[in-house]
């Protein structure tokens, strides 16, 4: 194994953060039942209690009160960075079962024509990883052995109210108690061989460096890290919208403002290392003779997000026929820039059709973007952040009957980008998977 790996390694394990939860991706997690298999393009048809997400105006065309509900029965996500140890690629891995939507909608035509209530509590983020990761006896590495526990959530509550003022037209409002909830705990140690023709020599342009000729590192050179980064964040997000129906077509439109309340970061590291420099001299490798060192630090940021990004939806649906709907949308959110956090703006479309086979036998598919919210990443640069960039499919099948519904499916996310996982100059590749199986069902009174 050349320097240049060996260092990288070494590096690898200075990279602390990276199994922290996703803030930069807005489209993790498709909610609501009809929603989920449209690819989340409900703006210009939203008319369930998932429209507090997508359009609170889509209330005002609701057909009947209704208790719905969908579990996200399981998940997996799988992140690999290409040739990242050597010629090895290293994965990341998280998984696990959420319950993502939980709503009601209420029509109050007795206090008012048109008028309509709904709330719901909702997940639009999850992260559950417990990651165990050993290489051993890989050239002068003797053992790199890396452990990630990781937590991360992204909840609402939310309530809105629609009227239609017109027979076509609704225009609704609606308020969400947001939770961000992000722990990541790590461990990392890097061990190498001893090195048995290693011999103290002075060093020619470090003459204040003892030096160690040979071909590896000192007797047991190592690098132990712990580190803990808690993120904690409630916010308020006030949302509007309208809705239009025309003939056989309609428009959506609606905006979400969000308003930090609280917004604590606390991030502690504690880490021994007795790995010196290096250099090549003449064709070859020195390596300075380091003392352990000890690091710990607990910091405490205040407002590391600062603030959060305003969302933009515009959408549009065609109807056809009876049994079959289109429905395309476009979603900007706005840029949030804070010391702690770079999220540039970013704009994501979806995409879905809606066919009835029989009239109780409905089938979704959708396509939707997810794109990363962080910088690209650029040659020449060190420590930048993953980029990944999501492309995402649904396919739901379901049961209609007159007081009820079903439906089941699968989620599907493919990702590719560039990361410097090893925290230096290196650019690696990224390849991304996640799939979800969901299940939902609403009942109508």
């Amino acid at each position: 194994m050349n320097r240049t790996t060996r260092i990288a390694l070494a590096a690898l394990a200075l990279c602390s953060l990276s199994a922290q939860a996703d803030q930069f991706h807005y489209n993790n997690l498709v909610i609501g039942e009809r929603a989920m298999g449209l690819g989340g393009a409900f703006t210009a048809v939203a008319d369930d209690a998932s429209a507090i997400i997508y359009n609170p105006a889509g209330l005002g065309f609701a057909l009947s009160n209704d208790l719905s509900g969908s579990a996200n029965a399981f998940y997996q996500r799988k992140v690999t960075y290409k040739k990242t140890v050597g010629n090895q690629d290293f994965t990341e891995k998280s998984s696990g079962t959420l319950a993502p939507f939980f709503g009601g909608l209420q029509k109050l035509d007795n206090v008012m024509p048109g008028l309509a209530v709904a709330f719901g509590l909702y997940a639009t983020d999850s992260e559950l990883k417990d990651q165990n990761d050993i290489i051993e006896n890989y050239g002068n590495l003797e053992r790199f052995h890396r452990t990630a526990n990781v937590r991360g959530s992204s909840t609402g509550l939310g309530f809105a109210a629609a009227k239609r003022i017109l027979s076509n037209l609704s225009v609704g409002f609606g308020g969400s108690y947001l939770m961000i909830d992000e722990l990541t705990q790590e461990y990392q140690d890097v061990k190498y061989k001893s090195s048995l023709s290693c011999v103290p020599v002075a060093s020619a342009t470090r003459p204040d460096w003892p030096v160690c000729q040979g071909n590896g590192f000192l007797d047991q050179a190592f690098l132990q890290q712990n580190t803990r980064y808690h993120l904690s964040t409630t916010a308020l997000e006030f949302g509007m919208g309208a809705q239009l129906a025309t003939g056989t077509w309609s428009f959506g439109l609606s905006a979400k403002l969000r308003k930090i309340i609280t917004d604590k970061l606390e991030y502690s590291l504690d880490a021994r290392t007795n790995i010196g420099g290096g250099e090549i001299l003449n064709g070859v490798s020195h390596f300075k003779i380091a003392a352990m060192n000890a690091t710990f630090s607990d910091k405490k940021i205040k407002d590391p997000l600062k603030v959060m990004p305003t969302e933009i939806r515009g959408g549009v649906a065609w109807f056809p026929s009876s049994t079959f709907l289109w429905s395309f949308v476009v979603i900007n959110n706005s840029s949030a820039i804070s010391d702690a956090y770079h999220r540039e703006a970013v704009t994501n479309f979806a995409t879905g059709t809606e066919y009835y086979i029989t009239p109780s036998i409905p089938i979704r598919a959708g396509f939707f973007t997810n794109y990363d919210a962080r910088p690209e990443v650029q040659a020449g640069k060190t420590g930048q952040a993953d980029h990944i960039d999501y492309m995402g499919y649904s396919l739901f099948g379901g049961w209609v009957q007159p007081n009820s519904q079903v439906a089941g499916g699968v989620i599907l996310q493919t990702g590719e980008g560039k990361a410097q996982k090893t925290g230096d100059a290196n650019i690696q590749t990224v390849e991304a998977l996640s799939y979800t199986f969901a299940i939902s069902a609403t009942h109508s009174f």
